[in-house]
């Protein structure tokens, strides 16, 4: 249930970033469009009610202290989640941390939690009838999330390319206060990024490919209606 007029104005904003270029069917990007100036109506909601202003504050959302991350499957599909949703995100003490809009953030937690079950509820169904000897069976592990993973953040990157080929001007402003909130609160924080290199480690071809496979049946789409929702990918 909505109880401040802060959250219908995200809620609006989220049924108006439903659109066609970011995954909806046609359909859905209208239907989402009419809600959402019903609702524009119902409460007198503005255009300059719904634009990120420059006063508004990036935040940090951190995983929850004790997250673990079994086979690496969210440091790899990290950055492309934080880049797709306009956030900035690295691997802190106790996980996962982004940096960006409130709903931004809110939006890369829930996609990395989501395509997370989805990369090992594969890895199981692809290990289920695996005889392979203990010391291949890692390598196998490897190969596929590599494959998912890989395959996942392609398409995620491909999404924002598509995304922002088509921005308008509006957007186009709206990325840069993004962009200039997000290195203030790094700022303000005292966080550095920084580049590190890792060793590769072995995988098998054969899962690398069943990976992706997997990868491309990857859904991206949820609900904008119901506690806690976000909108789709854009």
């Amino acid at each position: 249930m909505t109880n401040t007029r802060e959250e219908m104005i995200e809620k609006i904003r989220a049924l108006m970033a439903k659109t066609v270029d970011r995954g909806c069917t046609e359909p859905e990007a209208l239907a989402a469009l009419d809600k959402a100036r019903a609702y524009m109506d119902a409460y007198e909601v503005g255009e300059d009610e719904l634009r990120l202003t420059k006063e508004e504050a990036a935040i940090l959302r951190s995983e929850p202290p004790g997250s673990t991350d079994a086979n690496n499957i969210k440091f790899y599909l990290a950055t492309s989640i934080a880049e797709f949703c306009d956030c900035q995100g690295w691997k802190g003490r106790d996980g996962i941390v982004f940096c960006g809009s409130p709903s931004d953030t809110r939006l890369a937690t829930w996609l990395l939690d989501s395509l997370t079950v989805f990369v090992r509820a594969e890895l199981a169904r692809h290990l289920i009838g695996c005889l392979a000897p203990k010391s291949e069976r890692r390598f196998i592990i490897n190969g596929f999330v590599s494959g998912c993973c890989d395959r996942i953040s392609e398409r995620l990157d491909a999404l924002r390319t598509k995304s922002a080929a088509v921005a308008t001007s509006n957007k186009r402003a709206l990325v840069v206060v993004k962009d200039a909130a997000i290195k203030a609160k790094m700022e303000e924080e005292g966080i550095c990024m920084r580049w590190r290199t890792y060793s590769s480690r072995r995988e098998d071809n054969g899962a690398y490919r069943a990976g992706a496979s997997a990868g491309d049946r990857a859904s991206f789409g949820r609900p904008v209606t119901g506690a806690g929702a976000v909108p789709r990918l854009r």
